[in-house]
């Protein structure tokens, strides 16, 4: 299929995943900040992610993730306003796991319409790949790869707050999902190199 080649480009800045990881940038800051106050990270992440998705909103062209990011903080800093002490505690020590628990459900369930990755990869992709069955297929691969990731993190993450001790942060909220992602990424280049060879 002479068009494939256009449906894989070989490196993050092209793929559109450099887009995917902005959108994914609330979730990190989440991540970090909540450690310390999961009011101030609840915060900060809902300006962040905001602030993203607005270029598309403004374009009327929205993008699922973006959306959920930021439908998913307005509710967690609600909640870590709103809830008693003990709550918010209890929210701190397993926020990691519910954060990676909703971009699961958000990568899954964009399979059910349009995959999450498409909507980046039709940024930089010729227009008339984006209906062909390999165009589609690598997206529905590669956003149920990221669902896998953020499904794997979530015991990690719950393991950590159960735990709770600085080695068990280190290695359950740190270590383990960071070789997640490391697995992503050399997955999903794997996938896309598979792809432009064709």
């Amino acid at each position: 299929m002479p068009a494939l080649a256009h449906t894989a480009p070989q490196n993050a800045e092209t793929s559109g995943f450099g887009g995917i990881f902005i959108a994914l940038a609330p979730w990190f800051a989440f991540s970090i900040i909540a450690r310390f106050s999961v009011e101030a990270g609840a915060a900060v992440a809902l300006v962040a992610a905001i602030a993203i998705a607005f270029p598309s909103l403004a374009a009327r062209k929205p993008k699922t993730l973006e959306l959920a990011t930021v439908l998913a903080f307005v509710g967690i800093t609600a909640a870590a306003f709103l809830l008693d002490a003990g709550s918010v505690d209890f929210l701190a020590r397993y926020a990691r796991g519910i954060a990676a628990g909703l971009l699961a459900v958000v990568a899954f369930g964009s399979l059910l319409f349009t995959p999450f990755t498409e909507q980046y990869a039709r940024e930089l992709a010729p227009r008339e790949v984006w209906g062909t069955h390999a165009f589609r297929a690598l997206n529905r691969t590669l956003t149920a790869t990221w669902g896998l990731v953020f499904a794997a993190m979530v015991p990690c993450h719950i393991i950590a707050g159960t735990i709770d001790t600085t080695r068990g942060n280190l290695v359950f909220n740190w270590g383990i999902p960071a070789a997640l992602a490391v697995w992503g990424m050399k997955r999903s280049s794997a996938l896309a190199d598979s792809a432009s060879a064709r």
